[in-house]
């Protein structure tokens, strides 16, 4: 007898959007903990359903765990957006950027470090583009030096690859049982500013 012969395939009251929303929060969930490694039978188990249900609102595995990472990239996006619309200061741009890239290892867990890291399957490499993400940061470095926050001799390919390194670190599990996103935040941006200005900055305006 198949999984799905034994769970039915809907639940009195329980809608199929409300069925959806919990493979999805199922697989969100999982690839946090383990990566695009995971097991699509462990997600079933964890939401409770039969398979049936999760191909009827997923044609597979890969086309579920796709759709978290691309709520995660879509978050990144209109946030970054947001960030650079609303806050003129370079500085404030890279502390709240840096906090993005911390809330989403927050969220996504290994997900967030396998794609922003780059070691994720080549399917999902068409997600987002690296290197627009790239030219944003450099954009925002610019800034700053035209503000005159930032030294004019900076690296700008450095900084550029110490910012993704440090919004996206393997052992942020560990750091997050002692600290809150918000502390590894702050600590994380006083040290890059630092680098790039070689001052003390007080926070975001």
């Amino acid at each position: 007898m198949t999984q799905e012969q034994r769970l039915p395939v809907g639940e009195p009251g329980v809608s199929s959007s409300q069925l959806r929303a919990r493979v999805f929060e199922a697989a969100k969930g999982l690839l946090a903990e383990k990566g695009l490694a995971a097991d699509v039978n462990e997600v079933i188990s964890r939401a409770g359903v039969g398979a049936g249900t999760v191909y009827r609102n997923f044609s597979n595995k890969e086309a579920l765990f796709r759709s978290v990472a691309e709520e995660m990239v879509e978050r990144t996006r209109v946030r970054f957006i947001e960030i650079v619309s609303q806050h003129r200061d370079a500085r404030t741009c890279v502390a709240l950027t840096m906090q993005l890239g911390f809330q989403n290892v927050r969220d996504y867990g290994r997900l967030a470090i396998e794609l922003f890291g780059g070691a994720h399957p080549p399917e999902y490499g068409d997600l987002f583009d690296r290197r627009a993400l790239e030219a944003f940061f450099r954009a925002l470095i610019e800034r700053g030096i035209q503000q005159g926050h930032f030294r004019p001799d900076v690296d700008l390919e450095h900084a550029v690859g110490c910012w993704f390194a440090l919004t996206a670190p393997a052992l942020f599990d560990r750091m997050l049982q002692q600290r809150t996103v918000e502390e590894i935040a702050s600590a994380t941006t006083r040290f890059f500013l630092a680098g790039l200005s070689g001052e003390e900055w007080s926070g975001p305006d």
